[in-house]
């Protein structure tokens, strides 16, 4: 059988939405294309959902012992056989033709890198949300852009414009791992901006699509990895690694650009250390990353 044009990979550990993120991936049509499920859980029930649905495009893969999540990760891409990568996390979802649409605009662009779209939030249920501060349309039409610009724009405001796993499309030959590792940029391992690690990546000299149109959905809900307290000092102080290493790479090359990044930054930590039973650790590191930010602003002078 020759390669698909294009790799679904769905990195899974929680079963709760799994299955409407598999659904949504089945229901692709219009492109050739493989669905590669790397199961990193403890449980069946993932494995039984994936064999209900009998579905001749379905590669699965049990893992012997737990992985994480960019040693999952790592493996649904190191697995893919497509000429075109598409991440699903296991609680998102994929509207139907987005697969399809997005092959379309990379077929036909090959200086696009990366292509992403608008996507809906939508809460535990399923149901839509209101859109907050990152899923805003970054423009009135879809559009080809220059990568650089557009990282530009993300990493001066510090707001993740372009997406999640789940948003975007890309050429599997165009990300390159750093160690074997994925989300490993600059000699750093990201968690929190794995995502923006690999884009910015992606767009360094490149062009990038936007579809104003949203494509995917991206599931808000409690269980989610970000909205724990210990990870709340790690997501900051990688926002100081990604602006360093960016700019090192290129991107923030204007110095209005580099200090609105550096600004933003320091808005956001100011308030944590503001937060109620912020442990002594915790207050330690933050203080500590304020005034990294604070030299680096003042090297800017």
């Amino acid at each position: 059988m020759a390669d698909p044009l294009v790799s679904i990979l769905i990195p899974a550990y929680n079963d709760r939405h799994f299955g409407e993120a598999f659904a949504s991936a089945c229901a692709q049509q219009g492109v050739e294309l493989e669905i590669v499920v790397c199961d990193d859980s403890p449980g069946e029930a993932i494995g039984a959902t994936v064999a209900a649905a009998r579905d001749p495009r379905v590669r699965y893969v049990k893992n012997r012992e737990r992985l994480g999540f960019a040693g999952n990760f790592t493996q649904c891409f190191t697995l893919a056989r497509g000429v075109m990568v598409k991440f699903l996390n296991d609680d998102d979802r994929l509207r139907p033709g987005c697969v399809a649409a997005f092959g379309a605009i990379l077929r036909a662009n090959p200086l696009v890198r990366l292509a992403t779209s608008r996507r809906q939030p939508i809460d535990a249920a399923g149901a839509a949300l209101p859109d907050v501060a990152a899923t805003m349309p970054i423009t009135k039409v879809s559009a080809i852009m220059s990568g650089r610009e557009l990282g530009d724009f993300v990493l001066a405001h510090s707001i993740n414009l372009i997406g999640e796993p789940t948003t975007a499309m890309f050429r599997r030959a165009d990300l390159v791992l750093e160690d074997g590792g994925i989300f490993r940029w600059g000699g750093r391992d990201y968690h929190c901006l794995a995502d923006m690690s690999m884009w910015l990546r992606l767009m360094e000299g490149a062009l990038a699509y936007y579809a104003v149109v949203p494509l995917s959905e991206f599931r808000i809900h409690a269980g989610q990895e970000q909205h724990r307290e210990e990870v709340r000092t790690r997501c900051l102080v990688e926002r100081l690694w990604i602006v360093r290493q960016a700019r090192a790479r290129g991107f923030l090359s204007a110095p209005v650009a580099h200090r609105m990044a550096l600004a933003n930054l320091r808005a956001r930590v100011g308030p944590c250390l503001a937060i109620p039973g912020l442990t002594a650790s915790e207050n330690s590191a933050l203080q500590e990353l304020l005034a990294d930010v604070e030299r680096d602003i003042a090297s800017l002078r």
